[in-house]
């Protein structure tokens, strides 16, 4: 797990700076609900959050409410707190990408806090165990 967390941490960053710098445009929530997904592997919750640029009537749907906002287990408060900040009716800035407009998030400018806690635990749990094989004291034999 810590492994995990050191490699997908650093690739969140980049993304969460990259997105900082996006353009935005006022939307108007139209859709906004959280969903269950059963698989044979794994069950989660995610949302659907879509609505339509005010102005342009064009529709946006968003993948991810930010980046960085990693789900653990099932993400089920985390989905039904991304519903019940972003209600229909709602209107938002909808940050997107210039290289690509369908790539779109809610919050551009979120908390780092949350990645570099986890690249922080990431790299204990990637470290820890080469310290304590390194620094282990070495028992003799017979003698406990």
């Amino acid at each position: 797990m810590g492994l995990f967390a050191v490699l997908v941490s650093p690739f969140e960053m980049y993304q969460k700076l990259q997105a900082e710098s996006w353009p935005s445009r006022k939307g108007e929530i139209s859709i906004s609900y959280a969903n269950f997904n059963r698989g044979k592997k794994e069950s989660f919750w995610d949302t659907q959050i879509c609505g339509y640029y005010t102005g342009s009537g064009e529709k946006f749907c968003i993948a991810r409410v930010r980046y960085g906002g990693f789900r653990f287990g099932e993400g089920k408060a985390l989905a039904f707190d991304a519903v019940a900040r972003y209600p229909v009716g709602r209107v938002v800035d909808v940050y997107y990408s210039p290289d690509n407009p369908k790539t779109t998030i809610l919050e551009a400018h979120s908390s780092w806090q949350e990645m570099f806690t986890l690249f922080g635990l990431g790299l204990l749990g990637v470290l820890l165990p080469v310290f304590l094989w390194v620094f282990r004291k070495q028992i003799e034999p017979g003698r406990y």
